[in-house]
């Protein structure tokens, strides 16, 4: 896991503008069949404990998942309901959405990478706070994201390797 805190200059004072987490797992299973799992963004709560539901509010899901511009309602435990709307898109290999509440963006991003002989997959999740509150937002849930990015990790592997197993 990785936490970082992003500053900016202001008048000769270093103002805290972002802040960071992403977590890197490798999962025995191919990279096709991770992007499968990770794409298919309405049953996520059914592999993470860090969502308690997701669904489409706008666009429609491809047969590969994701879409661009595809906004999903995300109820997380603790946290308040937001809309995630996907603005970067590289099919089986990278997607990010991006939300916006309060004076604050979050970006969440996905990459999946196929490692060795293709039969293993490296995948890094990202979550990126930036805005005016920023700094205050991070300081309040930095250690509940970083908890959700790490279910989120753990879930997607094993998901994948039991799928892997069949």
């Amino acid at each position: 896991m990785v936490h970082t805190a992003i500053a900016e200059s202001r008048k000769g004072r270093w103002v805290p503008m972002a802040t960071e987490c992403s977590r890197r797992v490798v999962i025995d299973a191919p990279s096709d069949d991770v992007w499968r799992v990770l794409a298919d963004v309405e049953r996520m709560p059914e592999w993470t404990a860090s969502m308690t539901s997701a669904r489409i509010v706008e666009g429609t899901a491809t047969g590969a998942g994701v879409g661009l511009g595809l906004a999903v309602e995300i109820e997380q435990p603790r946290m308040p309901a937001m809309v995630w709307t996907v603005d970067e898109l590289t099919p089986g290999r990278h997607f990010r959405w991006v939300a916006t509440k309060s004076g604050v963006t979050t970006y969440g991003d996905h990459w999946v990478e196929p490692i060795d002989d293709g039969s293993r997959t490296a995948v890094r999740l990202g979550i990126r706070h930036t805005g005016p509150l920023a700094s205050l937002v991070g300081a309040l849930t930095l250690r509940r994201t970083a908890r959700y990015v790490d279910l989120e990790a753990e879930g997607l592997k094993a998901r994948c390797e039991a799928v892997a197993e069949r």
